[in-house]
């Protein structure tokens, strides 16, 4: 991999640093044989050669100026001493989020000789720590690659749970990933493996029975842990690692440090209890009271170099609400999708925009709730965008859809990455070019967490074209919604200096306030006084009716006693797990004992429980299904069982929810057919749904109109139509109804805020059109889909309850349990394919 020139100039910074601490070591060693002879101690100065060493670059003016206090200083040299009592030299490289902090890493290891021994890399989190492991594993990978020169060729990758002897150390290049927290434990630290007596390092201790062996290495290395009865050395990892003195790289190293200084001092002293020989700190906002800034990069260094997208164009929509700023989001993300294909055509480089977009909820248990959830999200861009499902990924604790995906692969077809938390850190993916929070109410906390991950140019490098091709994939780009355009641009500032992104002008973060005003519209004149009622699902509650409410009269008249998920005829091969010690226990039905692994997982009937709380409003129907689906599994055996709980508990939820569904279905014909459902118009006209004669819509400045042909729209029941509020299929349907002479009126239902039809699911259906035809005034309720949508679950349910209500309706109709002069109506569902002919077809119809 070619090296940018900043990472040059910081690892020759590097170099330059490890030949000052040669030579300040070698000043100490002949000051010890001069004292030495004298009987006099060695002074300080001498002994502690790393603060030589940083004295003598200071002196040559090699450091570089960090703020403190207002004013640029160069500080003096912080020390940190093993616990064999030894000084620690140790150093941090500044680097930007989108400036290769990993890559310098690696590359550091060359400069520190670094060819054979012990390299403990230590990561903050999760996702950075199965990033990293992951790409050194990959043999294509550049790091690995790097890894294998370094070492020429003989590279031992270990993880905490792996055991490595002496000799191991002695002939390759042992690289360790271990996670902050393994390091970073003050209290209760016998309950991490790191810290007990685990056996499978024999080879750096003598045997338990040679009584002098063991005293001569406590009396070598003082600092090592001992069992508490005796003074027997234990043979724990923790020991282990101490005694080939590691070197220490500390990945995102201003993770572990914090606000709280007795927390960055447990911190400091954690990693020097490992008797590192080196500590490089690899960190975009390092503490200047802890860290010795060896190298300061700025967002200067990457802009230069074209790491990154500048500038940022924020875009901030007022008096708007979420789905406009995703519609808004998917009108870039169309026109940045058109530049990158133009660009593959000429340059033959291929790039594929994604958005990710911040929400405010993901559990499965939190939607309904009234904020933003991830599924609200989706649904609005397939139903309403028309965007593919399949272009569509959430990102959750929960849901993992990004899992064993490469993004940046010209196979993926990932162009939206729906999340709240998840990409907060340790996710890359230069293919992200939109940021759009639908969290208005923390956005500058989503800013400052997320704007890095928007910035990285697709393999480090600028689009060299100067066309508009070269202007838009040059640039990232945010959008949200009712915030100050100006306090947007003051947060995004905010958060690019937490990222390191340091010294970027104010040119560098752009803003456009698109404003969006309510704005009231009328219904045309000759349907102005028109009266205008819809059927609802009604319910009948003793001698009166009122609307059906699901979670009453439909989850709470289930018969929950016979639902029942059966078993899995068989077994997949699962996950592999190693050192599997794992019992399953089954007791009755209630009961299930854990079944511990190596990692420290478990199986419980908890685990079951929770996959089913978003279908069983009821904990204990939930524990009583979960144990009768694990306990027809109890002949399994228990490695089998505990490998394939994913798959089961995936098969489990599935079960109970099609076994929920099925009984809702027939309960809900049911209660039609026993009259206890209604779907007609009733005279009490506080019982029907009444289409306003006004309507209040969100309209951005210079909104495009819907014409047809040119001419304005003759037919809609309100004027003017707005063109952002429909999707290209619905657009077409509008100007087809629009231009037929059977059509009196037709209306496009705001998308989630009008009228919506209860079911026997727990989401109502909300039809996109209404229509009236002019000859006998019968109501069209039309819902369109996109053909990638036919034969979809969620497809054929609404086919399913429309038809059903339709038949309801007419029913009542031809039984003159309606009013003279109620119109009849037709409730269909138009696919993209065919879809003119099929309203050809119902307005035919008598």
């Amino acid at each position: 991999m070619q090296l940018k020139t900043y990472q040059q100039k910081a690892l020759e910074q590097l170099a330059r640093w490890v030949a000052a601490l040669k030579e300040a070591s070698k000043d100490r060693e002949e000051a010890r044989e001069l004292y030495g002879n004298k009987n006099k101690p060695v002074p300080e100065a001498m002994q502690n050669y790393p603060a030589a060493a940083w004295d003598s670059l200071k002196a040559q003016g090699a450091l570089p100026a960090t703020p403190k206090g207002g004013e640029q200083v160069i500080p003096a040299y912080i020390n940190r001493t093993a616990a064999c009592g030894a000084p620690i030299p140790h150093v941090c490289m500044k680097v930007p989020t989108g400036g290769g902090k990993t890559l310098l890493g690696v590359a550091a290891l060359e400069r520190l000789q670094t060819a054979r021994g012990f390299v403990l890399w230590i990561v903050p989190s999760r996702a950075i720590y199965a990033q990293t492991i992951t790409a050194f594993r990959t043999r294509e990978h550049p790091y690995r690659a790097m890894l294998e020169q370094i070492a020429g060729g003989r590279i031992k990758l270990l993880e905490k749970d792996q055991r490595f002897t002496q000799q191991d150390v002695t002939d390759y290049l042992c690289v360790m990933l271990l996670m902050l927290p393994s390091a970073n434990r003050q209290k209760a630290k016998e309950f991490l493996k790191i810290f007990r007596d685990s056996g499978g390092y024999e080879s750096f201790f003598p045997a338990a029975d040679d009584q002098q062996a063991n005293k001569a290495l406590a009396e070598q290395h003082a600092d090592l842990e001992r069992h508490e009865a005796g003074d027997l050395i234990k043979q724990s990892l923790f020991n282990t690692l101490k005694l080939p003195r590691p070197t220490v790289i500390l990945d995102e190293a201003h993770k572990a440090y914090g606000r709280n200084d007795q927390n960055n001092q447990e911190f400091v002293q954690s990693v020097n209890r490992l008797n590192p020989r080196f500590v490089l700190e690899l960190s975009a906002t390092p503490k200047i009271d802890i860290s010795n800034i060896l190298v300061n990069i700025g967002g200067t260094e990457l802009k230069s170099e074209a790491m990154i997208k500048l500038p940022i164009k924020i875009y901030s929509r007022t008096n708007s609400d979420w789905q406009n700023t995703l519609a808004a989001t998917k009108e870039k993300l169309n026109e940045l999708q058109g530049a990158a294909i133009k660009l593959q055509q000429r340059a033959n480089r291929y790039i594929r925009p994604i958005a990710l977009v911040r929400v405010q909820r993901t559990g499965r248990e939190q939607r309904g709730s009234g904020l933003v959830h991830a599924e609200d999200a989706r649904a609005y861009l397939i139903q309403n965008l028309a965007v593919p499902a399949r272009h569509i990924r959430v990102q959750s604790s929960e849901q993992k859809e990004l899992a064993g995906e490469d993004l940046l692969d010209a196979l993926s077809e990932v162009r939206w990455i729906i999340t709240k938390d998840a990409l907060k850190e340790g996710w890359d993916c230069a293919f992200a070019y939109i940021l759009a929070l639908l969290d208005n109410t923390k956005a500058e906390t989503a800013l400052t967490q997320l704007v890095g991950r928007v910035m990285r140019q697709p393999q480090a490098r600028a689009v060299e074209e100067k066309t508009d091709t070269g202007d838009l994939l040059n640039r990232c780009y945010v959008y949200c919604y009712n915030e100050d355009v100006g306090d947007v641009v003051k947060w995004v500032r905010a958060g690019l200096e937490r990222e390191g992104l340091t010294g970027l002008g104010h040119s560098d973060v752009g803003a456009k306030e698109s404003g969006v005003s309510l704005q009231k519209i009328k219904r045309r004149k000759r349907y102005k006084k028109l009266d205008i009622f819809l059927p609802q699902v009604l319910h009948k509650d003793k001698a009166k009716w009122r609307l059906l409410d699901y979670e009453r009269d439909i989850l709470g008249a289930l018969d929950w006693d016979a639902l029942d998920a059966g078993a899995v005829e068989a077994l997949g091969d699962g996950e592999a797990l190693e050192e599997l010690r794992a019992t399953v226990d089954i007791q009755g039905e209630e009961k299930i004992s854990e079944a511990e692994i190596e990692t420290g997982e478990a199986l419980t009937l908890d685990y079951f429980v929770r996959r089913l709380r978003n279908d069983v409003p009821n904990p204990w129907q939930a524990a009583r299904m979960a144990a009768r689906f694990i306990k027809r599994h109890k002949e399994e055996d228990a490695a089998r069982l505990l490998q394939n709980r994913r798959a089961l508990a995936d098969a489990l939820q599935r079960r109970v929810s099609e076994e929920i569904d099925n009984q809702a279905e027939r309960l809900f014909r049911d209660k039609i057919k026993n009259d206890e459902i209604r779907f007609r118009l009733e005279t009490d006209k506080r019982l029907n749904y009444a289409i306003e004669k006004t309507l209040e819509v969100a309209v951005a400045d210079n909104e495009a109109r819907l014409y047809r042909q040119g001419r304005p729209l003759q037919r809609s029941l309100f004027k003017p139509v707005y063109e952002s509020g429909l999707n290209g299929l619905e657009k077409d349907c509008a100007l087809y109804l629009d231009k037929s002479n059977a059509i009196h009126w037709w209306h496009k239902i705001a998308a989630r805020q009008e009228y919506g039809i209860q079911g026997w699911r727990r989401h109502r259906v909300y039809p996109d059109f209404i229509a009236c035809k002019k000859d006998d005034g019968k109501l069209l309720i039309l819902e369109t889909k996109g053909l990638h949508l036919k034969g979809n679950e969620d497809t054929e349910y609404k086919e399913k309850l429309l038809q059903t209500l339709e038949e309801v309706y007419q029913h009542a109709l031809h039984r003159g349990e309606m009013k003279i002069g109620e119109p009849p109506a037709a409730y269909r569902i138009l696919l993209e394919n065919g879809w003119d002919e099929k309203v050809d077809r119902i307005i035919a119809e008598d």
